[in-house]
């Protein structure tokens, strides 16, 4: 038993000295000088700030930041997005007309209609521009996010075009995500959710456009929820006009159409008493803006 015993230790002895010759063979090897760590900065780790364009720069500054306390971030930063989601860059020269479109198309209308203390209070103080979609693996795809009453981020930049289907299109994305924080900061009533809550659902994208109005909703995506649902109703309202609106209700089914002028009331209603602004008349100036913005940019 005792020969046994000291053969088991001998092994243990050679064992332990085979790992440490091993164990410093590894360190060495690990620390050569192609694989030192590299002094270069990482991109947005650190302190690290990309370059911007001066003349951007200067016009953010001028005609948003001053005035209004808003900041522009339109160089690309994967942690601003879902970084497990493929986006692009916004291109330099669509900066400018995209936030001259926010400018004209939502903020001006509201402070017409308010003061430009109500526009500094409600709009959010970053915008994030991101030149493509963030397409989900269902199908659909993202054009704009707002975050917590402080943050919207506008998509799909580089689709910029000197087009009424276009600046309705990215006008709509804003008008949308300016209402979310609006009902973020006083919510509307609670009537509105029970319209007809029966059709809310995830996969509003296996309706059509044209089923979701005959169920009373402007659009698919209103479907969502009853918070989509209302600012899908307020953005309809402002960017695409009245007569659209009327179209669209025309076109519905009689249990649509009653739905739809039921939430048409209550959008009005959410205007006058939470905000004290005369929804009709926001509407026209944002119509006005839009054809001026069409006009001054073809």
């Amino acid at each position: 038993m005792k020969k046994k015993q000291n053969y088991i230790a001998t092994n243990l002895q050679v064992m332990k000295t085979v790992a440490c010759v091993m164990l410093a063979f590894m360190v060495l090897s690990g620390c050569t000088k192609e694989d030192a760590i590299p002094s270069e900065p990482i991109p947005n780790l650190g302190g690290y700030k990309p370059a911007g364009n001066p003349t951007i720069d200067s016009w953010i500054k001028k005609n948003l930041t001053d005035p209004f306390n808003v900041t522009v971030k339109y160089q690309y930063d994967p942690f601003e997005v879902d970084f497990m989601k493929n986006t692009t860059p916004a291109k330099e020269e669509f900066v400018i007309p995209t936030m001259e479109l926010v400018k004209q198309c939502m903020i001006e209308p509201y402070i017409k209609n308010s003061d430009s203390a109500f526009v500094k209070k409600i709009v959010p103080k970053l915008w994030v521009l991101v030149g493509s979609g963030q397409y989900n693996d269902d199908g659909t795809v993202v054009l704009g996010q707002a975050e917590g009453a402080n943050k919207i981020t506008l998509m799909d930049v580089n689709k910029y075009a000197k087009t009424k289907l276009f600046v309705q299109s990215s006008n709509h994305t804003v008008q949308h995500e300016t209402a979310h924080i609006l009902h973020q900061t006083r919510v509307y009533a609670p009537a509105f959710k029970y319209v007809n809550p029966e059709y809310y659902t995830t996969t509003w994208h296996n309706y059509t456009d044209k089923q979701a109005y005959n169920l009373g909703f402007v659009r698919n995506y209103a479907m969502a929820s009853a918070d989509e649902d209302f600012v899908e109703t307020i953005s309809y309202l402002l960017v695409y006009g009245q007569t659209a609106y009327d179209n669209l209700v025309k076109g519905s089914s009689e249990a649509g159409k009653n739905r739809l002028r039921v939430k048409e009331q209550l959008v009005i209603e959410y205007f006058k008493e939470k905000w004290n602004m005369d929804f009709r008349q926001l509407q026209a100036d944002v119509q006005t803006s839009i054809n001026n913005y069409i006009e001054n940019q073809g």
